[in-house]
């Protein structure tokens, strides 16, 4: 059998062509893997990486925004590249701070896969109601056997225009109503979300650090991450505290309602 083909792909336009050190080329960390980066525009960026493979793409009117356009070009740019698998990221916001496994082993049988958006309760039309609401900014393809449901959520994104991050509706409502039977949802830890301490804000978790991450995506907290020396492998689990002797339901009640002052609900 033939040795099978990833690619990690980002789609640009302005800013960002100039900086794709910024981010993308973190996944160079992904020995094998070629980086290739679509820029939209009508000249390659001035400033190019080594590692990247550039790739220059004419405009076109059809997404009213230029932004738009990327996050629903990328699902059909792909099918330029040979390739079996591919990895379509954010162009300036997701880092890569852990090599990946093969994307053959992540996808398994699947045709998709993505991780759920940190506020994954939401409404979509189609099937009404998800709790697994998918983030766009990383998702990862069977190129040959996911091309027909790319199609349909470009060409759903064509028809109508509802706003600039329109992509993730349209991929919800398609993969969601039409196609769970060929999604995997992934942990996490494949599109971390969470705010790095001291960030905070309302309705997004934040932790004390990034160990057991693979790919971070948070422009908030992005230059804290950038400054980590390292992240281990797998994050710490510390002990509990064992019981020396069952505990009296006097006992167990204050221990319960100890308990439900510990920050389980991101609110």
């Amino acid at each position: 059998m033939s040795e099978k083909r990833s690619a990690i792909v980002t789609v640009a336009f302005g800013h960002s062509t100039e900086h794709l050190d910024h981010t993308f080329s973190s996944f160079a960390i992904n020995r094998g893997v070629p980086l290739h980066a679509f820029i939209i525009g009508t000249e390659l960026p001035k400033r190019r990486l080594e590692n990247i493979e550039y790739h220059l793409v004419a405009p076109v009117p059809d997404f009213s925004h230029p932004l738009r356009e990327i996050y629903f070009r990328r699902l059909e740019l792909i099918d330029r590249l040979d390739v079996d698998f591919a990895l379509t990221v954010d162009s300036y916001d997701v880092l890569c701070l852990q090599p990946l496994p093969p994307f053959e082993n992540l996808l398994g049988d699947a045709d998709v896969a993505a991780c759920v958006e940190h506020q994954g309760s939401r409404y979509i039309l189609g099937q009404g109601y998800t709790a697994n609401f998918l983030n766009g900014g990383v998702f990862l393809w069977n190129v040959p056997r996911s091309r027909d449901i790319r199609a349909e959520i470009v060409a759903r994104g064509r028809a109508h225009f509802r706003t600039i991050a329109d992509d993730q509706h349209c991929l919800n409502e398609v993969i969601q109503t039409k196609h769970i039977d060929r999604l995997r949802i992934l942990p996490c830890q494949y599109n971390y979300r969470c705010h790095l301490a001291p960030v905070r804000q309302r309705g997004c978790a934040t932790v004390p650090h990034l160990d057991g991450v693979k790919i971070f995506h948070n422009a908030a907290c992005m230059e804290a991450a950038k400054k980590l020396r390292s992240v281990k492998a797998v994050a710490a689990l510390p002990a509990l505290p064992v019981d020396a002797r069952p505990l009296t339901p006097r006992e167990q009640f204050w221990r319960r309602l100890r308990n439900r002052f510990q920050p389980w609900i991101v609110k």
